[in-house]
């Protein structure tokens, strides 16, 4: 387009007007704002939000005290208590356990809280169960608030309210005519969102 309009001007006018155009020509062609150079992309991002419950065991605010003896570990999802060392006759050497006589059997028992939290959740409570791992010996009893344990899953409480510290109290009944042996168990929590 430009070599078309230089050549008209420069047949009318001298060479000398001609150069001066052309160059004047160029100076605006090069002068001139070039479009600028773009590019575009999409990422598209998938996320799924899944919802969760924690569930950790702590100490009472009375631990210390009789029946509220700590836990190892406290502020987890896997505390220990020690229940010490107990005998029909001879009571349980720890302060902090609550013994009893029931019949012929002995009872140690201590309290200590449970926290279950969500994220995520529309839930507005929990059902909180328990099971044993293993079956006890003969005339030995675990109970989480008075209820039975055993190797299936027992409900302790249907509707718990999430952030709320629910106390459980664990007992060991032991038959006065069982054998002298360490009890040992692993109890296991289960927070069910209703």
């Amino acid at each position: 387009m430009f070599a078309g309009i230089m050549k008209t001007i420069c047949t009318f006018r001298s060479h000398r007007t001609c150069l001066a155009l052309c160059l004047l020509m160029v100076a605006v062609t090069v002068a001139a704002p070039a479009a600028a150079q773009t590019g575009s992309a999409q990422l598209s991002i998938n996320l799924k939000v899944q919802s969760s419950i924690g569930l950790v065991f702590n100490n009472n605010p009375s631990v210390g005290s009789q029946g509220f003896c700590p836990l190892g570990n406290a502020g987890s999802n896997a505390a220990s208590l020690d229940l010490g060392s107990a005998s029909y006759n001879g009571g349980d050497s720890l302060g902090c356990i609550l013994f009893s006589q029931l019949g012929n059997f002995y009872v140690v028992s201590s309290a200590f809280d449970v926290l279950v939290t969500k994220s995520n959740s529309s839930s507005a409570s929990y059902q909180l169960a328990a099971q044993i791992s293993s079956v006890p010996p003969a005339n030995v009893q675990w109970r989480l608030d008075q209820k039975l344990l055993s190797t299936s899953f027992v409900v302790l409480q249907n509707a718990n309210n999430y952030g709320q510290s629910v106390t459980e109290t664990l007992e060991v009944r032991v038959r006065n005519d069982v054998p002298a042996q360490i009890l040992q168990e692993t109890i296991t929590f289960l927070a069910t969102a209703n």
